[in-house]
């Protein structure tokens, strides 16, 4: 395998995936597929009959192969909103994610936060569950952040979303305390184990030039609402581990892939398409992705339409 160092740096678009053909990312080597599974991401679930009807048919899809995925890692904004919602509709939200579940899931889900899935309704802000808590608590994870070892996989999970200077939510940014989390956990994997990162928002990703609204005086503006603010210092950090192999987000429900620096950053579309308006968000069509690790820290990704 070829050093890092070495390698040139690029940024590739691919093209989007359609409803009958699955995009694949791979590269060729001898080895032996270790793990997949299924990612979704931006269920944006509300008690309404076409968003729960799509995410059971998206759930069922997801475990109708013959070669099933082993979990569902699920990449934030679960609920459509909680962000600006009392705590009644944003129950009913929680109820709807969970009742589908129920009934149309039987694989483990290890979630990731997305902003919408943070209670900031500002009257609340004095209750115990205000901010990340509900949604650590719904979702069954312990901590906003955490990483576990999966076939012969490091698998890290990042809490993207942070509150403003002002207090209010949200922007794209991995705090101190998380980073300095982070950096004792690739110490402590070492530079052999292959690593999967997510993140809600994207570390790394061109989506965010997708929108005119974002060129202001002939300039591009990126707010830190669409990728992270401190991508520099994580892109560094990962340098020095080669192990690093892919980071995956969603937030954009679109679909891409950049290459940069040995390390595969993977936009995973949405499962609910342009927030169930239409099925497809600008050039992505609603959907899922199958995830194919490998021991020789290569992956294959599968984007799936499931309607």
């Amino acid at each position: 395998m070829m050093n890092r160092r070495t390698l040139l740096k690029s940024a590739t678009l691919l093209p989007l995936a359609s409803a009958t053909d699955g995009l694949i990312t791979s590269a060729p080597s001898a080895r032996k597929r270790s793990l997949r599974f299924a990612y979704l991401g931006d269920t944006h679930i509300t008690p309404d009959s076409k968003p729960m009807e799509s995410v059971a048919k998206c759930f069922q899809h997801a475990q109708s192969h013959a070669d099933k995925p082993a979990f569902i890692l699920h990449g934030g904004d679960v609920i459509m909103d909680a962000l600006a919602k009392d705590r009644a509709d944003v129950q009913k939200q929680w109820d709807a994610w969970n009742s589908v579940v129920k009934a149309n899931n039987s694989l483990p889900i290890e979630y990731c936060i997305g902003n919408h899935d943070i209670w900031g309704f500002e009257e609340a802000k004095s209750d115990p569950s205000y901010g990340k808590k509900w949604a650590v608590d719904q979702m069954k994870i312990g901590n906003r952040y955490r990483s576990f070892d999966r076939n012969g996989w490091h698998f890290i999970i990042l809490d993207s979303v942070q509150p403003k200077p002002d207090g209010k939510w949200y922007t794209g940014y991995i705090d101190q305390e998380q980073l300095d989390w982070l950096k004792q956990d690739l110490a402590k994997t070492g530079t052999k184990t292959p690593v999967l990162i997510l993140s809600h928002i994207p570390i790394f990703s061109p989506t965010g030039f997708f929108s005119e609204k974002n060129v202001k005086d002939g300039a591009w503006t990126i707010p830190a609402a669409l990728v992270l603010s401190n991508t520099p210092e994580l892109l560094k950090l990962f340098y020095q581990y080669p192990n690093v192999k892919t980071a995956l987000s969603g937030h954009m429900h679109l679909l891409d892939r950049v290459d940069y620096n040995g390390v595969m950053y993977l936009c995973n579309g949405a499962v609910c398409g342009d927030w169930w308006r239409n099925d497809t968000y600008q050039q992505t069509k609603a959907g899922y992705a199958l995830i194919d690790l490998y021991d020789d820290g290569t992956l294959e990704r599968t984007y799936l339409h499931y309607q």
